[in-house]
């Protein structure tokens, strides 16, 4: 047993004890080092998980796709593929009649394939599976949804679901 003081009144008080005798205030149990130093351990390692995608090996794996040929495919859509995500979910969810539910993880892409829609003039035309529309009884029901993007990543051109099912 020893002995603090109170956050409240500066009186002496037991760590054993749940407030203080004195003027009744919880008393706040001290935090040893070790476990400071695990939190601190852990927010790290959250941190690098993030940044490297949540694979260890992720960060110096693949290069970063900044400088592009136009031709590339991979490189592009690669490039594309998380603007996708953002700028054509509005338009993925106004084309369900009831609600949507989006189904991927945290740091998973809303679209796991692409391929050209026109090459001539870059557009990219994103696939994904990630949603489930609900139909008119309540269901959800996973589909397959298509973006069609510009050559500026930005521009929405098309946005379309294929059908119920997953890739």
């Amino acid at each position: 047993m020893s002995l603090i003081k109170c956050h409240e009144c500066g009186n002496e008080v037991s760590t054993e004890a749940k407030t203080c005798p004195k003027c009744g205030a919880k008393v706040k149990k001290p935090t040893s080092l070790a476990a400071k130093l695990v939190v601190v351990l852990i927010g790290i390692g959250v941190v690098s998980a993030i940044v490297s995608g949540g694979d260890p090996g992720n960060a110096s794996s693949r290069p970063e796709p900044a400088n592009c040929k136009a031709d590339d495919l991979q490189c592009l859509g690669d490039k594309g593929i998380i603007a996708a995500g953002v700028y054509c979910k509005d338009s993925i969810e106004r084309l369900a009649k009831h609600s949507v539910k989006w189904t991927d993880g945290t740091f998973e892409t809303k679209f796991s394939r692409f391929r050209w829609r026109n090459k001539a003039k870059g557009e990219i035309t994103y696939i994904g599976d990630k949603a489930e529309f609900q139909n008119g009884f309540g269901a959800f029901t996973p589909v397959v949804y298509e973006c069609v993007m510009a050559a500026d990543s930005k521009t929405i051109l098309d946005a379309r679901v294929r059908g119920e099912g997953r890739l």
